[in-house]
């Protein structure tokens, strides 16, 4: 939209406007980023419907994009924006008004006279070196920039819903943990009591049970808090107090992308909402420019007016009351302290800052891919590590019950067990939300996706234990 239609109309504004012409930046020349291949991503291409496949984290993310307050307040934005577009170009055009006046008026020795006006009244600054055309241009790049504005914050808000899901996900899953363990615990427990009292164990065991059973049921009422704050904190991003939120698939039915980019191709800093959204208010700032140039050149002024004049008014619409009348006005600014130069000098400053902003967007832009590139190949090494650990644990257990219903090993060594198992299960949970974050926020640092993929081009797995 903004290739076509804002540079289009750039061109028809500044046509023969002083100032500088605003050309977009190209960044052809980045092939290689951290020092990694560039490479194209499907996935920094495909709406957030088809990287996020849950149907009730599409639901959830439907309604924040619907009802949450930052979205509401941002489109409003974009409607002020461009009603403040339209004000400014409606400075290109003439001004006509139509007018009634009477007056009464008084002078030393005559009596007091009437005199009504019916005019009608067109005037029209002739924009020689194309003040009002930039204050156009930079409107339309204001309003651009307001669209990049919302478009920013709905990728953000898009995250966050998937982020906060997912971290509900892993709460939930751990409180299943947990519960789990405190009732393999609590049988575990029964048997050492019996064991005890039978002389089989000594009190020292029955007491490693019951703090291994203890140190279980601790972990719940945090998890439980856990649990009330993320879903209180997706009903505040969806706007609805009352929302189910506790739906969905677990985390093991979550999709994942088999494959991610390893670089950053140049087309996708042109993606990113925040980097165009730099890039159309340093548009702006240097059409301002133009606009404090041309205050330093004359100004012309057309007018007229037509219409009847009469000291009745039931005679103001008789033939002898017509009156009309043309002019033109041109100023030009002669002494002002140095009001207009130091207003250009200004203007300049501010299009300078706007064009840093732009060069420290794109570096955030590559910092923030680069790292998060990295963080989600880090998270899916810690879930394949922590998967592999989970099955040696469970084997691990499995043999010392083995070992301890056979008289071979002692409760402390099958508590042991207990204990690696369940760290390592509490421990796989946090790296499947890991995982399934880092995709998310990379999602984000990409770009988000505002293209259609065909679907079939989209390859993706389950995250499977």
């Amino acid at each position: 939209m903004y290739k076509h239609t804002l540079l289009v109309s750039a061109i028809w504004l500044s046509g023969c406007a002083v100032g500088p012409d605003f050309e977009a930046p190209e960044h052809d020349d980045i092939t290689t980023f951290m020092s990694s291949e560039a490479t194209v991503s499907n996935e920094a291409l495909l709406g957030w419907q088809q990287v996020y496949q849950d149907p009730h984290l599409q639901k959830l993310i439907q309604l924040a994009l619907e009802n949450n307050h930052d979205m509401l307040v941002a489109r409003s934005r974009i409607i002020e924006a461009r009603l403040n577009s339209n004000i400014s170009d409606a400075n290109l055009w003439p001004n006509a008004n139509i007018g009634l006046t009477s007056e009464r008026e008084k002078e030393n020795g005559s009596s007091p006279a009437n005199t009504h006006d019916l005019k009608g009244y067109l005037s029209w600054e002739v924009d020689l070196f194309g003040a009002n055309r930039r204050v156009s241009e930079a409107a339309l790049a204001s309003y651009y920039a307001t669209e990049q504005g919302k478009n920013a914050i709905q990728l953000a808000l898009i995250a966050d819903i998937a982020e906060q899901f997912f971290a509900l996900k892993e709460i939930q899953e751990e409180l299943l943990i947990s519960q789990n363990t405190i009732e393999l615990r609590e049988k575990e427990l029964k048997i050492a009591r019996i064991r005890k009292a039978g002389g089989i164990i000594s009190g020292l065991e029955q007491r490693q049970a019951e703090v291994e059973l203890e140190s279980a049921k601790v972990n719940v009422p945090k998890l439980r808090h856990q649990e009330h704050v993320m879903i209180n904190q997706l009903r505040f991003l969806i706007a609805d107090s009352t929302a189910d939120v506790s739906g969905g698939g677990e985390l093991s039915s979550q999709v994942m992308p088999k494959a991610l980019p390893t670089g950053l191709p140049s087309e996708l800093l042109k993606r990113r909402p925040d980097v165009q959204q730099a890039m159309l208010n340093w548009h702006s700032a240097m059409a301002e420019i133009g606009v404090a140039k041309a205050d330093l050149f004359p100004k012309f002024n057309l007018y007229a007016e037509f219409g009847r004049e009469n000291d009745s008014l039931d005679n103001i619409l008789s033939a002898n009351s017509l009156v009309w009348l043309l002019g033109g006005e041109l100023l030009m600014p002669i002494f002002n302290m140095g009001k207009n130069l130091d207003n250009l000098s200004a203007a300049q400053e501010r299009a300078y800052q706007a064009s840093v902003h732009y060069e420290k967007a794109v570096l955030v832009a590559l910092q923030e891919v680069s790292d998060q590139i990295s963080s989600f190949q880090s998270s899916e090494q810690i879930y394949d590590a922590q998967h592999s650990l989970v099955l040696s644990s469970k084997d691990y257990y499995r043999l010392a019950s083995l070992r301890y219903n056979n008289g071979v090993a002692s409760s402390l060594d099958l508590l042991d067990a207990q204990r690696q198992l369940f760290s390592a299960e509490i421990a796989l949970a946090q790296a499947k939300n890991n995982r399934l974050q880092s995709m998310a926020r990379l999602y984000k640092a990409l770009g988000g996706g505002w293209y259609e993929t065909n679907q079939n081009e989209i390859n993706t797995e389950k995250v499977t234990e």
